[in-house]
């Protein structure tokens, strides 16, 4: 494993401690294991690099299986190639019946390269072209020609660049058209639409074609958490549903562009609450989800199929000691052997199946080297019931505040 500073062992540790997986940057820290699930996922990245395909995928597996990480290791991988990713997970404030709210974020969520895979947002990304771009009167005169001979842009898209790019130039008020990208209620100067569910699929294209433009390969969107609609009313489900099949439709009009969406097996089974009981969805991506056994470029990446092996969870909890041992400056693997390591693996096995392993894994291991390293006296055979217990019930409590009514 290749070197990691003290600061970003601490943040890996106190992520997993609130039930977060690490950033896009700092995931591959941790990762194991689905290799040929990730080469799979290369070469849909590669496509969309280099052929302009525009593909929609879904991460199928249970709570704590490793959607989220799958998803930031995708990330991670897409940020090599240049492109732009942004992830959106779907809560009470953030909900597709409720589109300006997901376009705000995804707004704010945009990361790059030059970001280093963290959220910068459309404004940094504006504010960077236009330092690139307008130095002079006659570089401005240049970018404002260049806009015209992107193709594929929204003439409000394009008009909105030109206010921004014109008033960063004269130290004017870039506001109005930064909020307007944002999908606040707004239209600035010379833009006659606002940005909303109607004008989705324009006002996306034409981000893409504006970030290649700018050099990068394309844009990465994730939807994480989309089972948090199943627990929900039907109107407020149907919506919510309708607007993912909106997604999926466009997706299929763009070019550069991976949509990735992760839930849960009941989502895609259940009649009465998933994916099945809104037909017009259900229509479309029923016969996406089906895939041949080793068939890692399918539709449907399903984690529940592509468990991690004995050796990929020792690696994992050896993986996770060094960090603690970076983020706390101790010796733990001359204190927490392999042999003991496999010992708790071994021990959350037997917890029996309400819990994801791996999560479970995860959040024992951080739990044992926490208390080890604060109580140096204490043995580590008394010490791995506890943290088990520990482990458990975090989980219960991060997915009891997880499924909650929005209305």
């Amino acid at each position: 494993m290749v070197q990691i500073s003290k600061r970003d062992a601490i943040g890996i540790v106190q992520g997993i401690r609130e039930g977060t997986p690490p950033p896009a940057r700092l995931v591959h820290y941790l990762h194991v294991g689905r290799k040929q699930w990730l080469e799979g996922m290369a070469w849909y990245l590669d496509a969309a690099k280099d052929d302009d395909l525009s593909a929609v995928r879904l991460i199928i597996g249970e709570f704590g299986s490793g959607k989220t990480h799958f998803l930031r290791m995708t990330a991670h991988m897409a940020l090599e190639r240049r492109f732009v990713v942004c992830e959106v997970t779907l809560s009470r404030e953030v909900r597709l019946d409720r589109f300006e709210t997901v376009w705000r974020k995804m707004m704010e969520n945009l990361a790059t390269p030059e970001s280093e895979g963290e959220p910068e947002g459309i404004e940094a990304i504006l504010n960077r072209w236009c330092e690139q771009v307008a130095q002079s009167p006659e570089q401005l005169q240049r970018a404002l020609a260049e806009l015209e001979r992107i193709p594929k842009l929204d003439p409000d898209f394009r008009q909105a660049l030109r206010g921004y790019l014109r008033a960063w130039f004269e130290e004017g008020d870039r506001d109005p058209y930064l909020q307007w990208f944002k999908g606040d209620p707004i239209k600035p100067k010379g833009v006659r639409v606002r940005i909303d569910r109607t004008s989705a699929r324009a006002m996306l294209r034409s981000l893409i074609q504006f970030l290649k433009h700018l050099g990068y390969s394309g844009l990465v969107l994730f939807l994480d958490e989309l089972e948090l609609i199943m627990a929900q009313g039907q109107r407020v489900r149907d919506t919510n549903y309708d607007v993912l099949r909106q997604f999926i439709d466009d997706a299929d009009n763009l070019s550069n562009f991976l949509l990735l969406c992760s839930a849960t097996p009941k989502m895609r089974d259940d009649d009465q609450r998933g994916f099945p009981s809104y037909p017009p969805l259900w229509q479309r991506l029923g016969g996406m989800l089906g895939g041949v056994k080793g068939d890692y470029r399918a539709i449907t990446v399903n984690l529940d199929e592509a468990p991690l092996s004995d050796d990929d969870l020792l690696e994992l909890a050896k993986r996770l000691r060094t960090v603690h041992s970076v983020a706390n400056a101790w010796h733990a693997e001359q204190i927490v052997s392999d042999d003991f390591l496999d010992q708790l693996i071994q021990a959350a096995k037997q917890r029996g199946s309400e819990f994801s392993l791996p999560r479970l894994i995860v959040q024992a291991t951080i739990s044992l080297l926490e208390a080890r390293q604060q109580n140096p006296e204490q043995d580590l055979e008394d010490l791995l019931p506890d943290a088990l217990r520990d482990a458990m019930e975090s989980i219960r409590q991060q997915e009891r505040n997880r499924y909650r009514p929005w209305e």
